[in-house]
């Protein structure tokens, strides 16, 4: 059993403890060894009061104060007064620590356990070899190694390791625990006089920063993301004005309604997926100034280069992007041979012009097609409006601009004497077209068109005697053209119920072709004839007839000039 000197008596340490928990040590306040001792628990001990007694002299501090590193975990613990501090070592699963036991001076002759300096109970050598120990293990303990940290750790070695074209294994728990547990370790150190960084003591600090300040760090990323998110729309919304960063190499079908107004329109460029802020285009727009009026409805093609305005802009007015390029419309062409030609001379695709005048209804800008009252009956509702003559469009123009232009024409030809005169006959416009589209079919030139006129008329002014027109042009309408394009044999069926004269009653359903001025003019103006019957040999010439006797006869003449060489 050690034993130490405390300046006062040789007992051991046992003896101590024993003097503590109340047995007897000799002195005068001790308790006879039968009576049994009381725990003080939960109340603190009530010293007797000191008999006046002289003061002892100082005792002399010892030469040397032997340390005993004491462990006495594994003996009862004593039951000791609530004042003392001396079991709560023993509380700790931790390694004791070392402490030292000073006497203090008392009348009562009494120790208390305080914990002194390292460098004041070892020797200074003693004293570092502890400290650097302690460190030792606090570090490694506070450094050992997380998921989180080595992936960073690899993550940034990778990285560098691919910048500089080397191989770069990677990191377990024991080779990053033992790189961030060196002594005096830095996250910049230097290799053959370069500097290099510490990855692992980096990731170390980044995450040991993250930690401490975790509060802070999660602020800033939420503020963080905002300003993203916040930078992200702006820029969108920019983008969708200047079109900014688009390469216009796609070319998207765009359909604008009937009766849009600027919310439509912004409403048909965002599905369309030209923009991608409609509130903020309608914002801008109607800070601009932008009116409801005049949107014109039709098929546009749009590459997404342009922004919200330019767009805007093309669906009010007509608006050059390309070459300006000639193109004859013969008379008599049907709407298929147009758009065949308009394609070809890369005016629009014929597709787009098909698609313009099936889905915009052209009514509310003219008048002339809202009269028209059996649009569903009609292979074209437009067929006889398309006025032939010779254009100038742009290349590459809107299918829809296309389309107006034809009836503009039109408009502009069909003047209040031509409407005047067709009421005198008891006719409207479009009896007038469809009469005259005939006209232009059946007529080998200009000069026959007042004798055609002529029989159309007396047929239709006696249509008790002749209900049908019995025209050839009318049948091969819908065996030559309607038929290359409708495959439904009941559509057909039903078209040639419509437009064969042979057929039908009185005019057919729609225009055959679109006639020129001439055939307008000769429907509105026919020769004064008896005739009710005509047929044309292989050279174009004209054979009239009152009766069918006449009209027979004229076709065994046709009959004999067509079979001569």
């Amino acid at each position: 059993m050690n034993r130490f000197s405390d300046g006062f008596s040789d007992n051991s340490y046992e003896d101590l403890l024993n003097e503590y928990a109340g047995e007897s040590l000799g002195s005068k306040t001790s308790k006879p060894a039968d009576e049994p001792v009381k725990k003080a628990v939960s109340q603190p001990l009530k010293k007797a009061a000191p008999k006046p007694r002289p003061k002892p002299e100082p005792v002399a501090a010892p030469l040397e104060e032997p340390v005993f590193n004491i462990d006495i975990s594994h003996k009862k613990k004593p039951e000791l007064l609530p004042e003392f501090d001396l079991v709560k070592p023993f509380e700790k699963t931790e390694p004791a620590k070392a402490f030292h036991i000073e006497p203090e001076q008392s009348n009562t002759m009494e120790f208390s356990a305080r914990k002194t300096p390292l460098n004041k109970r070892y020797p200074t050598a003693k004293a570092n070899e502890i400290k650097e120990e302690n460190t030792e293990v606090q570090s490694a303990n506070r450094r050992k190694a997380s998921p989180v940290a080595i992936f960073i750790a690899n993550t940034i070695r990778k990285i560098e390791a691919k910048k500089n074209g080397s191989a770069e294994s990677d990191i377990n728990e024991e080779s990053y625990a033992s790189a961030t547990t060196k002594k005096n370790a830095g996250i910049l150190y230097k290799v053959n006089g370069k500097t290099k960084i510490d990855w692992n003591a980096l990731s170390a600090l980044i995450i040991k920063t993250v930690k401490t300040n975790k509060q802070q760090f999660i602020i800033f990323g939420c503020c963080f993301l905002v300003a993203i998110l916040l930078s992200s729309v702006a820029l969108s919304c920019i983008n969708d004005v200047l079109a900014i960063n688009r390469d216009g190499e796609e070319t998207i079908e765009v359909v604008l309604p009937n009766d849009a107004d600027t919310k439509t329109a912004v409403k048909v460029l965002d599905e369309a997926g030209l923009i991608k802020n409609s509130l903020f285009c309608n914002f801008f727009l109607s800070i601009m100034g932008e009116s409801d009026k005049g949107y014109l409805p039709g098929v546009y093609y749009f590459t997404d280069d342009l922004g919200v305005e330019k767009m805007i802009d093309r669906f009010k007015t007509s608006s050059t992007r390309g070459a300006m390029i000639s193109v004859t419309i013969p008379e008599g062409y049907t709407i298929d041979q147009i758009f065949e030609r308009l394609e070809k001379n890369d005016i629009c695709t014929a597709e787009s012009l098909y698609k313009t005048i099936n889905s915009i209804d052209f009514s509310e800008e003219y008048s002339f097609i809202a009269k028209i009252d059996n649009k569903e009956e009609r292979y074209h509702a437009l067929e006889g409006y398309m006025f032939p003559a010779t254009y100038e469009f742009e290349q590459g123009a809107d299918p829809a601009t296309v389309i107006r232009k034809f009836l503009n024409a039109f408009k502009s030809r069909w003047t209040e004497e031509y409407a005047a005169r067709a009421a005198e006959l008891g006719m409207t416009t479009d009896d007038i077209i469809r009469l005259a589209s005939i006209i232009e079919k059946e007529g080998a030139n200009h000069e026959q068109f007042g004798l055609i006129s002529s029989v159309l008329h007396n047929r239709l002014n006696r249509s008790g005697l002749y209900p049908t027109l019995d025209c050839d042009s009318t049948k091969d309408y819908v065996i030559n053209t309607v038929s290359k394009r409708v495959t439904s044999t009941s559509k057909i069926n039903s078209y040639i119920l419509a437009y064969n004269t042979y057929e039908c009653v009185g005019l057919p359903a729609g225009a055959i072709c679109n006639p020129g001025a001439d055939a307008i003019e000769s429907a509105l103006n026919p020769d004064a004839t008896q005739y009710y019957f005509f047929r044309h040999d292989k050279n174009g010439k004209i054979y009239m007839a009152e009766t069918i006797s006449q009209h027979d006869a004229n076709g065994r003449t046709v009959n004999q000039v067509n079979a001569e060489d």
